[in-house]
């Protein structure tokens, strides 16, 4: 009894199984392969937005897959394509296709420091505009880029406008400190005093291999801008070891 069970759940199985390959053979099959076949456009160089109404036009199913720089196409435009144009497939197939994202970024430079003409050349090499260029008082010589509205290393488009501001010098009765270090004591009492900057406190040190009297620290340090009348303070090298004056 047990054994013809088994049997008849077998029929049963394999008689299943036949009707599936029929149904598959005879239905889904012939479905399939009947179903309409298109060529596919060719989109290449075409704007993404032309492309895609194309491709929706010929029954297909266009997919921005992903964005690239390529110097052969504007920004916008379709560099590749898969399935490639002219393949014959089934209608509502995905196109996927790869779109160029127009000039690489690059790093912006920095121009502070330079002067003008410099800062142009240097804007101008790397693809950038030069925009607005405001005069301001500094204590950066005159003619010497002090600002620029774009960071160093920030990644912009190329024909990015980059404004700047340049300095005019410092404001009227102000003085920058000249370089005192390695000047005698009354050289740099003589050079203060043509700058109509004082001479403030006067500090002696051991300092090796060097003439007494001799500069070797300054404060307020070279180009810092004073007030007419200031004073510049110095370290001096000493000839004996504790002596002051």
């Amino acid at each position: 009894m047990e054994l013809k069970k088994i049997r008849n759940n077998f029929l049963l199985l394999m008689a299943v199984f036949a009707v599936i390959l029929v149904t598959v053979d005879y239905i889904v099959l012939p479905l399939y392969v009947s179903g309409t076949e298109v060529k596919v456009p060719d989109v290449l160089g075409k704007n993404k937005d032309e492309a895609i109404k194309i491709l929706k036009d010929a029954n297909l199913n266009p997919i921005i897959q992903t964005s690239r720089f390529d110097q052969k196409y504007e920004k916008n435009q379709i560099i590749f394509q898969k399935p490639s144009a002219n393949i014959a497939v089934k209608e509502n197939r995905r196109i996927y296709l790869t779109v160029s994202g127009g000039d690489p970024l690059m790093k912006v430079p920095s121009v502070i420091g330079k002067t003008f003409r410099d800062a142009t050349i240097t804007v101008e090499r790397y693809g950038l505009v030069l925009g607005t260029v405001d005069s301001v008082e500094s204590e950066f010589p005159a003619n010497t880029i002090v600002e620029q509205q774009i960071p160093e290393g920030r990644e912009i488009a190329k024909g990015t406008k980059i404004n700047l501001k340049i300095s005019i010098g410092p404001k009227q009765g102000m003085v920058r400190v000249p370089n005192l270090l390695s000047k005698s004591l009354s050289e740099a009492e003589i050079i203060l005093k043509s700058l109509s900057l004082k001479l403030g406190n006067k500090i002696y040190i051991n300092y090796p291999n060097t003439l007494p009297n001799t500069v070797v620290d300054q404060e307020p340090s070279e180009d810092t801008l004073l007030n007419i009348g200031d004073s510049v303070n110095v370290v001096l090298a000493q000839n004996r070891i504790n002596e002051r004056k």
